[in-house]
């Protein structure tokens, strides 16, 4: 029966995407992840990232 169904899957056809449904996709995704990457990072997180760092230090981690 699994063999029947690999069979099956491997003939149908996979869904596609055109070239210029992927080029568009793909840079209406830059655009939205450019804004975010532009943001600032607020402050806390770098406060947390600054105590990890310390807890690095003295423990001797690399």
């Amino acid at each position: 029966m699994a063999q029947q169904d690999d069979e099956v899957e491997n003939s149908t056809p996979k869904p596609a995407l055109s070239t210029d449904s992927q080029a568009f996709i793909g840079l209406k995704l830059r655009e939205l992840y450019d804004d975010v990457v532009a943001e600032p990072v607020p402050d806390r997180l770098l406060e947390l990232l600054g105590k990890l760092g310390e807890d690095d230090r003295k423990n001797g981690a690399k």
